[in-house]
């Protein structure tokens, strides 16, 4: 990638590039042209070349500012996660309000048409990965999934490298990506219009419900074995 002197024009042009690389790249993948992003980022089709280098590394970095977004919007529970973690006999009504934190900022997230594009980037990256998935997976997606797979084998009593707890960690953030993934069978089953905040608090009030089914289970399964 080339290494621009930092302008605040500079800025502009390449967070409007990334921007519109995003909504490009969500909906067509690297099949979008650079014509069509610098078109929609209102910028010069050199600008790509000139702040990024190609296409491709202007995709890196639509995937770099995923990263980072991510990172930003869950740097406290993570570090949250971290201390209480690192405590002997960690309290478990504490274990689940952070695990319900986590999850709230996720529904929040995933209800906002704001990162519609961003879903979309990495839909496509989990079904066909490129390098760029791999470098969302390691800077944020693997250190949340395992903090909160460590969090629910803290809660339940299960061992956090086990498989099953991990796919049990899996299958509750997918209860919550659903809400995205399957956006439209939503609002047409429900009759809404959007996910406004009102929307957002009742779908956090049934994740809370299925977080505590889930918990409470693994626990007692836990109890038995």
């Amino acid at each position: 990638m080339n290494t621009i002197p930092t302008t605040v024009k500079g800025e502009h042009a390449k967070n409007q590039l990334i921007a519109a690389g995003l909504a490009q790249f969500g909906e067509y993948g690297l099949h979008a042209t650079t014509r069509d992003i610098a078109a929609q980022a209102g910028q010069n089709i050199a600008a790509i070349t000139y702040y990024f280098g190609s296409k491709e590394d202007l995709y890196l970095a639509c995937a770099q500012w995923i990263a980072d977004f991510i990172g930003g919007h869950f740097r406290t529970q993570v570090e949250s996660a971290t201390a209480l973690l690192a405590q002997p006999a960690p309290d478990r009504a504490a274990i689940r309000t952070l695990i319900l934190e986590a999850c709230h900022n996720m529904i929040r997230l995933l209800t906002h048409d704001d990162t519609l594009n961003l879903s979309k980037f990495i839909s496509r990256e989990q079904l066909a990965p490129t390098a760029a998935y791999q470098r969302v997976h390691d800077q944020v997606i693997a250190p949340m999934h395992t903090h909160l797979t460590r969090l629910i084998a803290a809660y339940t009593g299960r061992d956090a490298d086990d498989t099953d707890t991990i796919l049990h960690t899996h299958a509750l953030l997918g209860e919550i990506l659903a809400f995205r993934l399957g956006r439209e069978t939503i609002l047409l089953r429900t009759g809404w219009t959007a996910f406004d905040e009102d929307k957002a608090a009742q779908i956090s009030r049934i994740i809370t419900c299925h977080l505590d089914f889930v918990l409470q289970g693994l626990t007692l399964r836990s109890l038995e074995s």
